[in-house]
C-alpha cells in the first residue's frame, strides 16, 4: 500500500544556506572555491546524506523534536527516513516540487549540487551503508484497493495525511476533527470527506498545500465508505471486497441526522457569522456531529439545550427564519428517537412535485440563509422561500447549477457536503417537467 505522508516542515528562524559539513568555500553548493567543493560524485548516506539531514533538518525533525515543532515527522536514523524518501516526499520537499511544501521551511533551498546528490543517492537505491540497520528502500510498494478496513488503512492514512491539521486542539482545524473514528465516519458519510480527497468541484481540495492521494488510496476510501465505513476494531471480520448496493431503509417514522437534521442545523445554525468553526458565536461550534451532541441529550428534546432554545424562538438569530413546526417536530423526534448519528439511503425519484419533494428540500437545505428576511444579509440577494422566487433560478438554471456543483456555479449548500443525487435527480427532473406548483 502506498501511504502518502504529510509534506515535511522544518521552521529555522533564520535563512541559511545549506553547505555539505565540511565542504569549505563560499559556495560549496555550486562548486565552491576551495579543495573541498560538493562533488555530485559522492553521495552515501553516511558521508554526505545523513550529515544534511542532521545539519539541518534534524533540529524540527528529530526524535524529541518532531512532534512539537516538525509536524511529527522524525528524520533522525535511517529508518525513519525511508517512508519519506519511498514515497517522494523528501525530495519533492528539498526540491520545491510543486504540491510540496517546499524545506527547509524559512531557508535558502538546498544547493543544487546538494539536491543532485539526494537524486542520485535515491535513484541508486538509497543504500545505507552504515554497519547497522536495513540497507535499501524497498523498490515496490503495492497498493491493494481490496484491503479498506479502517485499522490497517483508513486511520493511518488519515493520521498520515489529515490529522496534523484536522485534530480537536488545532486551532486551523477548520472546525474539523479527524483524529476519532466518530468524527471520521461522520464527514465520510455527509459525503465531505470523499469529496475533499477525491478533488470534486464544490468541496475543499485536501490534503491542502499537498499533492492529491493516489487514485489507490482515493479508491481504498471510496470502498470504505460504500460498505458503511464501518469500524472493524470490533471484530475481526473485514467488509467485502466488493461494496453492497444501496437499499431502501429509509423509514418515514424515523427522522435521520445525515438526512434531514445536519442539513437543517447548517443551513440555519452553522453558517459563517454564526455557530460555524471560526465565528463560534458565543463559543457555540455546531458543525460535527460531536459539537451538536454536546447542546443534545439523547431520548429526551425537553431537556435538551438545542432544542429548547430553538423552540423558545431565542435562536436562530439575526434574519434567519425560526424554525418551522415541521422542523421544530424534525429536531424532537430525531433526539427523542436517540439522536443517532445515523442516514438513510432511499429516496423515490419518481416523486418530484414541488409540494411533495422540492420545497421541503429547499426548506432544509436552503432557506435558511436564502429566505426573504436573510437573502440579503447571507444569502447573496437569492431568496427560494417561494414559489415564485425558486422558479425564477430554475428557469435560468442557477438552481440546479448549484446543487449539482456544476462547475462556474456556486456550490451549494455552501460548506456542506453536497445533496444526494437521488435529491438533486428530483429537483432536475421536476425542473424538466417545467418547473409546476405542483
Amino acid at each position: 500500500m502506498v501511504t502518502v505522508i504529510v509534506a515535511i516542515s522544518c521552521v529555522h528562524e533564520i535563512p541559511f544556506s545549506p553547505t555539505t559539513p565540511g565542504s569549505g568555500g563560499n559556495d560549496p553548493g555550486t562548486g565552491g572555491t576551495g579543495s573541498n567543493a560538493c562533488d555530485t560524485s559522492s553521495f552515501n548516506y553516511s558521508t554526505v546524506i545523513n550529515p544534511l539531514i542532521q545539519s539541518f533538518c534534524v533540529s524540527c525533525h528529530g526524535a524529541t523534536t518532531a512532534s512539537s515543532s516538525g509536524a511529527g515527522i522524525d528524520l533522525s536514523n535511517y529508518g525513519k527516513l525511508l517512508p519519506y524518501v519511498t514515497n517522494g516526499r523528501f525530495f519533492g520537499s528539498i526540491n520545491h516540487s510543486a504540491g510540496y511544501s517546499p524545506m527547509p521551511k524559512g531557508g535558502a533551498q538546498f544547493s543544487t549540487c546538494q539536491i543532485t546528490q539526494v537524486k542520485k543517492w535515491i535513484a541508486a537505491g538509497a543504500k545505507n551503508d552504515t554497519a547497522t540497520g536495513p540497507t535499501t528502500v524497498p523498490v515496490t510498494v503495492t497498493c491493494d484497493t481490496a484491503n479498506f478496513l479502517y485499522s490497517t488503512t483508513i486511520a493511518p492514512l488519515l493520521q498520515a495525511n489529515c490529522v496534523n491539521c484536522h485534530s480537536a486542539g488545532n486551532p486551523n482545524n477548520g472546525g474539523i476533527d479527524l483524529s476519532t473514528f466518530a468524527n471520521a465516519q461522520a464527514f465520510a458519510l455527509n459525503g465531505r470527506l470523499y469529496g475533499s480527497i477525491a478533488h470534486t468541484a464544490g468541496y475543499s481540495a485536501m490534503p491542502k498545500g499537498m499533492s492529491q492521494l493516489s487514485a489507490c488510496n482515493i479508491t481504498q476510501f471510496r470502498k470504505w465508505i460504500a460498505a458503511g465505513a464501518k469500524n472493524d476494531l470490533g471484530g475481526t471480520t473485514p467488509p467485502p471486497t466488493t461494496p453492497p448496493a444501496p437499499t431502501s431503509n429509509c423509514s418515514p417514522d424515523t427522522v435521520y441526522f445525515q438526512n434531514t437534521i445536519a442539513p437543517l442545523i447548517g443551513s440555519t445554525c452553522s453558517m459563517s457569522g454564526c455557530h460555524d468553526a471560526i465565528t463560534k458565536a458565543s463559543g457555540v461550534t455546531l458543525v460535527t456531529y460531536a459539537n451538536i451532541m454536546k447542546y443534545v441529550k439523547a431520548g429526551n428534546a425537553a431537556g435538551s439545550t438545542l432544542y429548547t432554545i430553538v423552540k423558545s424562538g431565542s435562536m436562530p438569530r439575526g434574519t434567519i427564519p425560526r424554525y418551522t413546526t415541521v422542523q421544530l417536530a424534525q429536531l424532537q423526534t430525531w433526539i427523542n428517537q436517540g439522536a443517532k448519528q445515523n442516514f438513510c439511503t432511499s429516496c423515490d425519484t419518481t416523486t418530484y412535485t414541488y409540494a411533495k419533494a422540492v420545497a421541503p428540500l429547499l426548506t432544509t437545505n436552503c432557506v435558511g440563509c436564502h429566505s426573504t428576511a436573510s437573502a440579503a444579509s447571507s444569502g447573496g440577494g437569492i431568496d427560494l422561500s417561494t414559489y415564485a422566487q425558486v422558479k425564477v433560478y430554475a428557469t435560468n438554471g442557477r438552481l440546479y447549477g448549484s446543487i449539482n456543483h456544476t462547475p462556474g456555479y456556486s456550490a451549494m449548500p455552501k460548506n456542506l457536503a453536497q445533496m444526494p443525487a437521488c435529491q438533486i435527480i428530483q429537483i432536475k427532473k421536476w425542473i424538466d417537467a417545467g418547473s409546476l406548483n405542483n
